[in-house]
Parts: structure tokens; sequence; C-alpha cells
């Protein structure tokens, strides 16, 4: 029974291809079709289907499959460099048996755990090794194994050059040539594990751009049911000559002069005895990333090529993970509690140690991508910034700004269709005066009033993605907060961080909330239904009565294509079901802000661009603004289709401006003959 997500092999306009399958005398049948997929893949998010009877297969028993070791895999298609690009084929009975290989007498494995683990290990795949073919172990068991070869070949060849023996190692003793060798060595070992991350049995087809997915497109392994083996011979993506590159790019880079550095290993929460520095940091992320459970997957690669050469380093079998600053339960029984309490003492040792060694002079940098997703009485906060700004407050720094900073790559695989971060926030921070004052809560909502206003102002006209605005807010917010030694409640006992938290959040809702007021009365009509029912159906008399008390009618928004008002019952039409022309004078701006993300996810830029050349005034902007508050609503509400498709609008406005001048002064204008 085939598992396999899509059997589209590329979607590129004529030049289409996908998997047939067939059933011939009980078995399964693989062949290759120059043309889309006429159905889709036997596995999805429900579970599988047979490709032969039609019947429902759950994933309960695909994993007990697994874990007795019975999920193989078959090879179905080949892709191939031709004439005139890609090609792809059915395999014939030579490449599948060049598939058939038997694992090698050694090779690097440890047990997976944590985050490495959770998903794969359902299915029976337990060690790092299990992540890999036959074949692909081989081959990259073998390059490990060629490197005394190429080490010894280096030696002599730097000796051969003349290259003075003048007593200088990488490694313990040695001389120059050796040095020279070993680093070779290093950045080759560097090469065999990007090799790893693209040659793995949990490395996708992308038929979008016809290429391999790598192994980590994000914080975690992923089970795959139709994985690509690529062929590290050849000069495409996955290939050794292409790992090359990238290492070689990198050494490029590097100062052809001498520089004086030093690299040191120290416990975050020990006090390593430097002072008066400057300090930037990326701190754990609370219980997000598993980093330690992570590296196991590159640290065995590692460690088979140069454990040789840095025994002490890679003394270890596995990377050691007690000491890892982050919450997670699997290391403590399973006890969430005692997991969040080891995050907490740990990033509040760690914050004093900055706060000594920093400078009065220079500002503290931190950065920070951890979104706020908890919701506690309709109120957002989150354990893990609640975590960090108490540690940061504790340690005596006053949040003075945050900068958001584009870190994340648009394309990868997180990111793909799905509602996360774009950026980090770079809290900047200073050490708060000894002699800094108290207030009450009352001062500190006052305040904070004053100060959020013009802060999210300045945030939104540097345009700022949507999915960073309520991360970003954080900073102005927390800075009010910060530069007191407390906030007093009305009871007299000090303001939490999370309390403060809510509060920043309440007044972001505020300003989005007051924002709705210079909206058009149908555009706050429409946001209102949206908010409370989406594009679902309400009863018309509902309908009717929220119409009227924003002065409106549900016939005038209904004959302006917004709604539809049917048999009795009324809904928000759908993006695809409003007309697409824009008017120039229309203020109607509800309407223009679908118009224009319908736009945006059909035709991109371009499409966008059109549209807002043709528009008056300043309702280009209003339904931007219009789209930032929509975001936050479907955000809110985990609408994630809906506020992908705003913060998408919203991240790509200066360049859609950019682009409408162009058409504008593209655009032929009549002029008048008098």
């Amino acid at each position: 029974m085939p598992l396999i997500s899509s059997l589209d092999i590329s979607k590129k306009k004529g030049k289409e291809a996908s998997i047939h399958l067939s059933v011939r005398n009980g078995e399964i049948q693989y062949s290759i079709e120059q043309k889309k997929a006429d159905r889709d893949g036997t596995v999805a998010r429900s579970g599988a289907q047979c490709a032969c009877c039609g019947e429902a297969v759950d994933f309960p028993y695909i994993r007990s499959e697994g874990m007795t070791g019975r999920i193989n895999s078959k090879l179905v298609a080949v892709v191939a460099e031709g004439k005139g690009g890609r090609i792809y084929i059915t395999p014939d009975e030579t490449q599948k048996n060049a598939a058939k290989v038997s694992r090698p007498e050694n090779y690097p494995s440890g047990k997976l755990s944590g985050k490495s683990r959770v998903n794969v290990s359902l299915y029976g795949f337990d060690e790092t090794s299990d992540l890999f073919t036959n074949r692909q172990l081989t081959a990259l068991t073998t390059f490990c194994d060629l490197l005394d070869a190429v080490q010894e070949k280096a030696a002599a060849d730097a000796k051969a050059a003349g290259l003075a023996d003048d007593g200088i190692s990488i490694a313990d003793g040695g001389s120059a040539s050796l040095a020279y060798a070993q680093a070779i060595r290093v950045y080759l070992s560097f090469l065999i594990d990007k090799l790893a991350d693209r040659c793995s049995s949990v490395c996708s087809w992308d038929s979008s751009r016809d290429g391999i997915r790598n192994t980590f497109g994000r914080q975690a392994i992923p089970m795959v049911w139709d994985y690509t083996e690529g062929n590290p011979f050849c000069n495409s993506s996955g290939s050794y000559d292409n790992m090359l590159d990238w290492v070689l790019k990198c050494i490029d880079q590097f100062s052809k002069e001498p520089q004086n550095a030093e690299a040191s290993q120290f416990d975050a929460q020990s006090d390593c005895g430097l002072r008066q520095i400057m300090v930037s940091t990326d701190p754990p992320y609370y219980d997000n990333i598993g980093y330690a459970d992570l590296s196991d997957f590159f640290y065995v690669w590692l460690r088979e090529s140069l454990k040789k050469t840095f025994p002490q380093t890679f003394r270890t079998l596995l990377v050691p993970k007690t000491e890892e600053l982050v919450a997670t339960p699997y290391r403590f029984n399973g006890s969430i509690s005692k997991a969040k309490v080891f995050f907490e003492n740990g990033m509040a040792e760690t914050c004093k140690q900055l706060y000594l060694y920093s400078r009065e002079d220079v500002p503290v940098t931190i950065y920070y991508a951890y979104k706020q997703s908890e919701i506690e009485d309709q109120n957002t906060a989150s354990s893990g910034w609640e975590t960090m700004l108490s540690a940061i407050i504790q340690a005596g720094f006053a949040i003075t700004g945050t900068w958001p900073m584009r870190t994340e790559m648009a394309n990868r695989s997180i990111a793909s269709g799905t509602n996360a971060l774009s950026t980090s926030i770079v809290l900047v921070c200073r050490k708060r005066p000894e002699n800094a004052p108290s207030t009450t809560r009352r001062n500190f909502i006052a305040e904070l009033k004053r100060e959020l206003r013009p802060a999210l102002q300045k945030l939104q006209a540097s345009n700022i993605a949507p999915v960073d605005l309520a991360q970003s807010a954080i900073g102005p917010g927390m800075g009010v907060f910060s530069k007191y030694r407390q906030v007093l409640d009305a009871d007299g006992k000090p303001m939490s961080v999370r309390a403060a938290l809510q509060i920043i959040n309440q007044e972001l809702d505020v300003y989005f909330n007051e924002q709705d007021g210079v909206l058009d009365a149908d555009s706050r009509f429409c946001v209102e239904l949206y908010t409370q029912f989406a594009f679902n159906e309400l009863k018309y008399g509902d309908a009717d009565t929220l119409a009227r008390a924003k002065n409106t009618s549900v016939e005038k928004i209904a004959a302006a294509g917004a709604i539809s008002a049917k048999k009795g019952t009324v809904r928000l039409l759908e993006r695809d079901e409003m007309p697409g022309d824009v008017k120039s004078t229309d203020t109607f701006i509800w309407r223009l802000t679908q118009q224009l993300t319908h736009a945006m996810e059909k035709g991109g830029i371009e499409a966008v661009a059109k549209l807002t050349a043709e528009m008056l005034g300043g309702n280009a902007e209003a339904a931007k603004d219009l789209a930032y508050r929509l975001f936050t609503i479907a955000d809110r509400k985990k609408w994630n289709a809906e506020a992908y498709a705003y913060n998408n609008l919203v991240s790509a406005w200066p360049d859609i401006q950019s682009r409408a001048a162009e058409v504008r002064r593209a655009t032929p204008k009549q002029e008048s003959l008098f």
C-alpha cells in the first residue's frame, strides 16, 4: 500500500509531470505521465487511502506497522538532466537494483531524543541512522573514511610547498603543515554535515521548483512519506559539488589579513570574569526549540569525521543536554512545572551575569523571536516572553527600545502558508538607575496610553508585518513598565510581568478598535460581522439590528456586493465571490481591502499594484490599515489562512506602492485641446 503525499513531480508550466498508479495482478505499478496528476496523493493529515480499493487507513494502524518495521521504500520515479532541462522517467530495473544497497559495517548513530523524535519515532525511527537509506549511509561513511587520506595528502602538499613547521597546530601538538591539513579536514567535515542535511530519507521533493528540500526546513524532524534521494556525484541540489561551493563561498568571505580573536565556551549562568564589555545575545526560546536534541543529527557525523583530531571535544557519543537552558518537560520526567522552574531560575542567573559584564554607556541587545500565543480570560501573554522579560527586569535592566529585524527566510517551510514570525525582536536594554522610583498601576496605564500610541503609529508607518506588530509593541510597553523599580497594584503588591503584558496587549486592541472609528459605516458593519461570524451565516434580523446600530442597512451593503442576503440569512461574501473591479471613487474600504487581498492571493504584487494605481486619495492606505486590523482579529481567533492573507498584503506594501507609481507614470492621460 503506497503512502504518497503528492503524485505531482513537476508543476512548472509546460513541463508538468506526475506519478501514475495502476494495479496489475494485485500489485501496484508506477509510471510517469507528462501531465499534472489527476488525483491526490494517498496520504493526508486525516490518514491514508488504499490506492487499490479506496479503503481508508488510519494513522494508528500505519504507526503500528512502522513500529514493527514493516514500512519500507520503493523507487517510483527518477529525475534526470536532459538537453532541454530536467526530465522525469519511470525507473528501470538497473536503477531499482542500484538502490538496493546493504548497510555498511560501521556507521555513526545515536538515540533520537526530545523534539527530534516527536514525529518520526511514532513510525519506528528511533536512531539517527534510521533517517538514512543504506545507500546514503554508505556514501556518507565513505566520505568520512576518506578524510584520513585527504589529511595526509594535504600535509604532504604543505611540506612540499615549503610551509614552515613552526609548531603551530589547531589540535594538540604538531606542525604548521599538520595544522593546514587539519583545517582542510574541518572544512570538509562541515561539507559532510551539509550533505547529510540534503541526503536523508526525510528530504521531500519540492514540485513547485523541482528541487530537494533539506531535512531541517524547520526546527524539527518531520515524517516524510515520499522522499527524494539525491545523487551526491552530480552537480545539482544535494550533491557534493554543491555543498563544496557553499563552504568555499564562506571561506572566501574570511578576512585576508591576520585577525586576533578568541572564542571561549562558558556556562552562561556562571561568571566568566568579563567586565565592561558590549553584550549582544540570542537566548533560548523557552520550550520552542531543543537545539541539543536536534544537533545530534549533525553531531554524530561531525564526531565521525573529527574525533581523531579533537578527541576531547568529541569525547561524548551525543550532544550533552542536561545543562541546556530550555523548558523541556521530558528531561524532568514529564513535569512541566519543574521544566518551567529550571528555565526561569537559569534565565534569571544568566541575566544577572549579563548585568555584571555590560557597560553603563553601551546598551545590551537581546534578540527574541518567540510568538505570544497563550490566551487567559481573553488576555494574551506568553510564558516564554514573561520569563525572558522578568529575568531582564529583575537583573536590573530597563528596556529602552525594540527594533524588529528581519532574520527569517520567507521560503522556509514553517513560513509557507503559515502565520509565522518573519522577524526577530531586538530588545535594547540599559542598566536601570539604582534610585529609580516606584509608581502605581493607574500611573503606569496612563503613561502607557501616551507612549504606546505614537510607537504603534511609527511601527505601522515603517510597514512592519502584522504578524510581528504585537511582538514589537511589547518593547515600548515594557519600556514604560521596566523604567520603574516597581509598579504597585491597588493592594500594594508589585505588578507581575504577565499582568503588564496583558495590559499592553489590551491597549493594542484598543488602538485597533479606535481605527475602526475612522472607517465608513458600511465597513464598520462588515468588520463587526467578520469579528463575530467570519464568513458564516446569521439570521437576517440579527444582521439588520447590527446594521442599524452602524447607521447603514443590509440592503445597501448587499447591493454593494459585500454580503449575501437571501432566504432570511445574511453572510459576508468570500473574497472570490466579490466583484473584482475597483472604482477610483470607491470609499467602501472593506470592499477595497478584500479586493486587494484577493488580488495578492491570485496575482501577487503586480496585480495589487494595478488596482492601487487606480485608487484616489488615501483609500489604498486606509485599505492597508484595515488589513492590519483584520489580521489581529484573524490571528486572535486562529483563522490562520485569513491571517496569512492579510499579513502578506501588508508585508508587500512598499513594493506595491513602488510598482503602482510606475504603473501611473506609464499610463497615458487624456489632455484637453483648450
